[in-house]
């Protein structure tokens, strides 16, 4: 009888650990970002080549920053406090910088702040627009854009009335203007060609990512080096003599089949393309040096690809992919070493809350074979919960939602596991442990 009382407490210990973690799971947002300190996913180089614009998280807060290349200093240019600031761009003079500020809801909007000496920023466009990707003129006086309604941003794929387009608004923030009325699925990565006549996008067509271009002054669109492009291509973008074109695509497979990103270099002239990295990893946000003489490209690798968060490395290499050279800068480090919340979503994971479970069910287990010979009894109950579960998953994506009845049919995995290595528990228990 004490022995049971003592079990009953250890099982009721674990049941609590259990419940708190599943409630936890489902309260937290689980964003893996939300207390990282790291590189942001984009780069932007100064038009003297001297400076690295970048986006950096700080304990989960995602700032502009800027490095300079020599001196490896680092400075902060942006201060957000419930926003992340990302995707810095150089103005074509280098005095100002182009940037979006995302919301807690994902929806990004777009600032251009004219002198990076001083505060002041422009709001360019309004939170009823997501922005996607964005390019300045070679003037310096517009902005183009590539965006769509954020009502349809927030809505999932399927259920959204309206695509992304192209738009444009003077760099002080006046005379918005829609460009085009494709409502185009995943259309991003846009630049300009330096006689500021012609913008280039990827967009989804054909069954892959495509390289469009789009003449500003007859509003024409057509593919882009389609002939020499036969697979998806991303993060295109021109050298400064337009010569060449920097891109990233998928170049080989992982064993467990995530797909692998690497930098390619096409000359443009043949359609030839050449493989400069090997990272067996993913590349992105290619940016290629403005003196011609450099004959460099600077990118981000990310090293722990396809984990989250991203562990990105600002690189350069060469055109004939040799001399790959990393970037040092003097990059700030967390100012919060302990933190509560960081170590509990460490803790509370699905190995934690599915070892929980066996443990729960196994201590279940002994219990109801010392007490009643129902030894099988929470195997049994695992079983019904599993199809349970399994039943909903299908309910959940016909009339709900199909997204969370793919997240209850993993739910349902787990539990085929935990269930199988309950029974056989329960079935060893009762051939060596007598009553």
């Amino acid at each position: 009888m004490k022995n049971n009382r003592i079990l009953l407490s250890i099982t009721g210990i674990v049941a609590f650990l259990f419940i708190a973690s599943v409630v936890y799971s489902i309260m937290n947002e689980n964003d893996p970002y939300e207390y990282y300190t790291g590189l942001g996913d984009s780069i932007s180089i100064s038009p003297d080549d001297t400076t690295l614009a970048f986006s950096y998280y700080m304990n989960g807060n995602e700032a502009i920053y800027k490095g300079d290349i020599e001196s490896k200093n680092v400075e902060r240019i942006t201060d957000p406090e419930e926003e992340d600031h990302r995707k810095p761009l150089f103005s074509p003079d280098g005095e100002g910088l182009l940037y979006v500020a995302s919301n807690s809801d994902g929806v990004q909007t777009m600032y251009y702040r004219p002198d990076l000496d001083k505060d002041k920023t422009i709001q360019l466009t309004k939170a009823a627009t997501h922005v996607f990707s964005a390019a300045i003129s070679p003037d310096g006086s517009k902005v183009y854009y590539v965006a769509m309604p954020s009502d349809d941003f927030l809505k999932p794929e399927g259920e959204q009335e309206n695509g992304a387009d192209l738009y444009s608004v003077n760099i002080n923030g006046s005379q918005p203007q829609k460009l085009t009325d494709k409502d185009a699925f995943a259309m991003t990565e846009l630049s300009i060609s330096d006689d500021g006549t012609t913008l280039y996008y990827t967009a989804f067509h054909d069954g892959k990512q495509q390289l469009f271009s789009y003449n500003i002054d007859n509003g024409t669109e057509s593919l882009f080096l389609q002939e020499h492009t036969s697979d998806g291509i991303y993060h295109p973008v021109l050298s400064p003599d337009e010569n060449r074109l920097a891109y990233t695509a998928v170049a080989d497979k992982s064993e467990n089949g995530t797909f692998q990103y690497e930098l390619f270099l096409m000359d443009i002239s043949n359609g030839d393309s050449k493989r400069l990295t090997d990272y067996n990893a993913s590349v992105t946000s290619p940016s290629f040096f403005h003196d011609n003489d450099k004959t460099r490209i600077a990118f981000l690798a990310e090293t722990n690809w396809p984990s989250e968060p991203s562990a990105y490395q600002i690189m350069t290499i060469s055109y004939d992919g040799e001399d790959a050279t990393p970037v040092e800068l003097d990059l700030p480090e967390s100012s919060n070493d302990i933190q509560p919340g960081a170590i509990a979503d460490k803790l509370v994971n699905a190995i934690t809350m599915s070892g929980l479970y066996v443990l729960l069910f196994s201590l279940l287990t002994v219990y109801y074979h010392s007490a009643s010979n129902k030894t099988y009894f929470p195997a049994i109950l695992s079983a019904i919960l599993t199809g349970i579960v399994f039943l909903s998953s299908f309910a959940t994506a016909a009339f709900y939602n199909a997204w969370a009845g793919i997240g209850l049919f993993m739910l349902v995995v787990m539990l085929v596991g935990c269930t199988t290595v309950i029974f056989m528990f329960a079935l060893i228990y009762s051939k060596f442990v007598k009553r």
